[in-house]
Formats: C-alpha cells, sequence, structure tokens
C-alpha cells in the first residue's frame, strides 16, 4: 500500500500553497525553461517533506506564509537533488516517465537542477530568518558531501559496502532533508529549543527509514506500481542495507556478476532478487527501519498533543508499510 490518503488532510490546502507556488516558480522562469520547471516540480509525488514542515510548524502555531513558503523550498531543493542524483546514477525513469537527462541531456539537466538549487534558497530567504538560511546551507552542504563520498568509491568498495558507511551516505543523501523539512517546521512555528531538537532527530530516524524501505522495494517491489524498473540500486552499482544482508547468502561470484559491466549482468541481478525474496536480508533490513520508525516515534514524547503530533506518529507507521 501507498500512504493512507486522509493523512495529510488536516494540512491539504496549506499543501495546495505550496503547488501553487511551484507552479508559479515554473510560470515565471520564461517559455524555455518554464514547461521544463512545471514538468519536474508538479510531478506526482508523495510531497512528503513540505508536509514534514508544515505539520512540524502547526504543532506549536497555526500555519503561516513563512512556513507554506519554507515547505515550498524544501520541496524545490528536495527536487533539484532528484535531477542531479538522475544525472549521476543513469535510473533511466523516474516517477514512470523518462528521467529529465534522458529528455533534455545531462548538460541542460545539471543546470536545471543547479537553477532549483538556487530557487530553493532564494524561497527560503523570503522567511527573513538567519536560522533558516544557516539549516539550509547545511542541509546542502551534506546532501553534496554524501553524493561525493558514496561516487569517489570505485567498484570493490562499493560492492563490500560496510553497514556503517551505507548508514553514513543515507543520512547525508536523505535525512539531510528530512531533518531540514521538521526542524525548519519548527523553528517557524517557533517551538522551543528543546523541542526543535526533539523534531530534528525525529527527521533524521523517520529520514532513515524511509530509505531503508526504498531500498528494499528497489530490489524486490513491484515495478508497476514503483514507478522505475526494479533492481535499479543494483545497475547503478550501488549497494544498499538488504543487499549487506543477502552478501551472506548468495555466492561471490553472482554478486561480482551484479556489480561488472558487461556479461551476465542482468541474470545475477534477477537471480539476487529471486533470492531475496526468499532470504533473511529482506526482513533484516525491514526490522532495522522499523527500529528507526520507532525511535522517531519516540521524539514525539513531550510534543504538544493533538492532530499534528497524530499525523507525524502515523507517518512513523505508514512510511514503513507502504508499497511504494
Amino acid at each position: 500500500m501507498s500512504l493512507p490518503t486522509h493523512l495529510f488532510q488536516p494540512i491539504e490546502s496549506d499543501l495546495t500553497t505550496v503547488e501553487d507556488r511551484l507552479e508559479l516558480l515554473g510560470e515565471e522562469a520564461g517559455p524555455t525553461l518554464g514547461p521544463i520547471l512545471t514538468g519536474v516540480l508538479l510531478a506526482p509525488g508523495k510531497r512528503l517533506r513540505p508536509a514534514l514542515t508544515l505539520t512540524c510548524g502547526q504543532l506549536f502555531k497555526p500555519s503561516t506564509l513563512g512556513l507554506k513558503t519554507m515547505a515550498a523550498a524544501v520541496e524545490c531543493l528536495h527536487t533539484a537533488t532528484l535531477i542531479h542524483d538522475d544525472v549521476m546514477d543513469e535510473p533511466g525513469e523516474r516517477r514512470g516517465e523518462p528521467a529529465l537527462y534522458r529528455q533534455a541531456g545531462n548538460a541542460i539537466a545539471l543546470l536545471i537542477g543547479d537553477y532549483l538549487f538556487a530557487q530553493a534558497a532564494l524561497i527560503a530567504s523570503e522567511t527573513n530568518n538567519l536560522r533558516i538560511m544557516r539549516l539550509f546551507a547545511d542541509a546542502v552542504a551534506k546532501v553534496c558531501k554524501g553524493q561525493i563520498e558514496e561516487f569517489s568509491r570505485d567498484q570493490e568498495a562499493r560492492m563490500w559496502l560496510t553497514r556503517e558507511d551505507y548508514y553514513r551516505t543515507i543520512d547525508a543523501k536523505t535525512g539531510a532533508l528530512f531533518v531540514l523539512a521538521c526542524e525548519s517546521g519548527a523553528v517557524l512555528g517557533e517551538a522551543s529549543l528543546a523541542a526543535a531538537d526533539a523534531l530534528r532527530e525525529y527527521g533524521r530516524s523517520l529520514g532513515l527509514a524511509f530509505q531503508i524501505v526504498d531500498d528494499v522495494l528497489d530490489l524486490i517491489g513491484d515495478e508497476a506500481l514503483l514507478g522505475k524498473p526494479a533492481g535499479s540500486d543494483l545497475r547503478q552499482g550501488v549497494a544498499t542495507l538488504p543487499i549487506i544482508y543477502l552478501r551472506d547468502e548468495i555466492p561471490e561470484t553472482t554478486l561480482r556478476a551484479a556489480f561488472g559491466q558487461d556479461g551476465p549482468r542482468e541474470q545475477a541481478i534477477e537471480e539476487i532478487r529471486y533470492q531475496a525474496r526468499s532470504g533473511k536480508g529482506i526482513e533484516a533490513a525491514y526490522q532495522e527501519a522499523r527500529h528507526w520508525a520507532d525511535d522517531a516515534a519516540a521524539r514525539l514524547d513531550g510534543l504538544p498533543r493533538g492532530t499534528f503530533r497524530d499525523l507525524l506518529r502515523e507517518l512513523t507507521i505508514g512510511l514503513v508499510d507502504r508499497q511504494t
């Protein structure tokens, strides 16, 4: 299943405002760039990160223009990272459609990603909050550092990636944006330092759980639901947590073939996917995802009770149980 359709109902009108702001960004970009931006910014998606910003802010005070503005900045930044990721990873598809680099070429895709990074910063600056801008800059730096570290590994290092290095990578590439989404919402909601710290840790743990489940679904999920070919991580030479666990269950020759660039690679990838469905690695990865989701839920203790805390708590369950 996907996330429950009712989950974001308390912030539905605010999410519509965020969508409107993203649409305006495309309209203002001119006849050449505008349609491309509209296509990538308004593509179907979970809108999870802006939803977190809106929800974390409204834990403490009613929604404000600044909060909705920051939510739009977070989604704009997220889209920029996806575009850059696709150029480097070459997945072929994104959300069931050809990835932007396949439509416009690598050079144009990179420039569009850069443009969206700049626009995200400009939108965030409209909050007139120095603390927000520091959080934004920290998140961008951490995402870039994580990406650099990942792509600096040679094939051997990728194939034998350690659990510790895996977590360092996803903490940077995924956790950083979840942290920004949650902590910026808390700051704009004028939460106490202790409450903002709690939501920062909530965001980090939720982001780790989200990415582990994403990695599991990439390996064994339904391609029709995922909107991309299953096994994409292996084709990109990326070892994820389920692969780290599965390494003990599959022959090394099969693993090496899957991480190679020629020969029986596709056959090896399909063998690993088949083994994953009956092996212990997937359940071990899910157990870790549940651990991080439980940790995220525990961070909410002591925060204001009500609809918005309930929403954040329900997310810790829905993100682990989802199929997309």
